[in-house]
């Protein structure tokens, strides 16, 4: 690990990753105080729309990106024995990745008939 992995770059990642979440955040909370008894079917068709489908995966690499760069950070700041900064890299990288291909699955995948379930 001699070399920098920090920089402009990751740093420009993490602020336009934290904008990207900034303006989905407020766009569902402005969606949500403007909406009156919305069924589940509505609620659904709503959520499974294709521009809606991008924007939630856009989040959740928005997301992913934005906490493993803060993560990476912080252990590169913080840890400096290289075994244990390597082991908690790969575990947090583990944990995101998981927690990533389990969030778009739920996106990507939930198109089924709006049934309820």
């Amino acid at each position: 690990m001699t070399r920098p992995v920090h920089g402009l770059r990751p740093w420009m990642l993490q602020r336009i990753s934290a904008l990207y979440l900034a303006a989905y955040l407020l766009y569902l909370i402005v969606h949500f105080l403007l909406q009156d008894g919305v069924t589940w079917q509505q609620w659904h068709a709503w959520l499974t729309h294709p521009v809606m489908r991008i924007a939630s995966t856009g989040f959740i690499l928005a997301l992913l990106a934005h906490s493993w760069i803060g993560m990476r950070d912080i252990i590169l700041d913080y840890i400096h024995v290289l075994g244990l900064r390597l082991l908690l890299l790969a575990l947090i990288g583990l944990v995101l990745a998981a927690c990533g291909l389990w969030a778009l699955q739920i996106v990507l995948l939930a198109a089924g008939p709006a049934n309820g379930y």
